[in-house]
């Protein structure tokens, strides 16, 4: 009987073993190949985010003509962006940088401005107030500056087309993935005992309905967050509306944190356009932002992802301090994934020790 169970205990640790082992080689290899890694994973994730709206087409018409219309419109989505938010938003940054020069001599106004209340106000208190001497910066400094911020102009083109490249490859990979979805289910759930692949099934379908809702969502949201920011802006005549609309699109994906560093962005973008402006573009953010909140969220995204507030809030500082910004936008639907498997997996595992004691 001790025989049988210390056999069976070595081939417990020969089981944790090999798997560490698995674990190790899969991480070494994925690590020689980000590239490879990086469209996958993007790939991954367009096919969950298209998912609601081909399974709602699938209803209406057969499977392949529903995903092939879904990214018909994704690719003229992305034609659209390229043709005219692309060239407007390089214009916007080429202008942003030309105009560095006049951002220092406005900052440095501010600074003397907020020295001279200080001395006048304070007279007796000698709080030091460090900022930009313009005038110490001769010319050639200054070109200097604004020719390196020309000059970064090219490695973001450059990033861009390699940004460009994984996504197009992405985007046909994705088109397979949901075009096979039912097979690759099935690889998934024949890794599993033949007493476990119902469970395993049921694994997959929630996981692909809270990664799917949520991404699918969330981009819906940004983008009209961004498109209302930047029409807004531009109504009022700021100049770099369109930066200031892509940046908050991306900032709204980026739970709590978020819309707060991009309202913080935008102060010194509107400072030379004057204090109005500066009001009036963080009231258009604060306000569209609470309107994303309270309307978009709940009638697009629809139920939570099962994560508490505080759990929440974790998942975005542990994300961001460890992956950066993917970190902090896919924290949350990471979480929720922790979530599902811990039910799935450790909880009847944990429940069964229990009973055995």
């Amino acid at each position: 009987m001790q025989a049988a169970l210390g056999a069976d205990r070595w081939r417990r640790i020969g089981l944790i073993a090999g798997g560490i082992a698995l674990a190790a080689a899969a991480l070494w290899f994925a690590a020689h190949i980000p590239r490879t890694i990086a469209i996958f994973l993007t790939a991954a994730f367009i096919a969950f985010g298209v998912r609601p709206v081909s399974a709602r087409l699938e209803r209406r018409m057969p499977k392949p003509l529903a995903i092939s219309i879904v990214f018909f419109g994704l690719l003229l989505v992305i034609a659209i962006f390229l043709v005219i938010v692309v060239p407007l938003t390089i214009s916007q940054t080429q202008l942003l940088a030309t105009n560095i020069p006049s951002y220092a001599t406005t900052a440095q106004a501010w600074l003397n401005g907020v020295q001279n209340d200080l001395d006048q106000y304070f007279p007796t208190l000698k709080l030091p107030v460090y900022g930009l001497n313009v005038g110490k910066i001769g010319g050639a400094q200054m070109s200097g500056i604004v020719s390196g911020a020309l000059a970064s102009i090219g490695a973001i083109a450059l990033n861009t087309a390699t940004g460009l490249f994984i996504a197009f490859s992405s985007i046909v990979l994705s088109f397979f993935f949901l075009l096979n979805d039912s097979q690759i289910a099935e690889s998934f759930t024949a890794l599993f005992p033949a007493r476990k692949r119902q469970t395993a099934q049921k694994l997959v379908a929630e996981i692909t309905e809270v990664f799917g809702s949520y991404i699918s969502g969330q981009v819906i949201v940004s983008a009209i967050t961004g498109a209302v920011i930047a029409i807004a802006t531009a109504i009022i005549g700021f100049k770099f509306s369109l930066i200031i609309g892509l940046i908050s699109a991306v900032a709204y994906a980026i739970p709590i944190l978020g819309m707060l560093i991009a309202e913080l962005i935008a102060i010194p973008m509107c400072a030379p356009q004057g204090l109005g402006m500066i009001v009036w573009v963080q009231v258009i953010m604060f306000g569209m932002a609470r309107i994303s909140d309270n309307v978009l969220v709940p009638k697009i995204m629809g139920k939570s992802v099962g994560v508490s507030p505080i759990g929440a809030m974790f998942a975005v500082f542990a994300g961001g301090e460890l992956f950066g910004i993917p970190g902090l936008i896919l924290g949350i639907p990471a979480a929720a994934l922790i979530k599902i498997l811990w039910r799935y997996f450790m909880a009847p595992w944990i429940t069964g020790q229990l009973e055995k004691s």
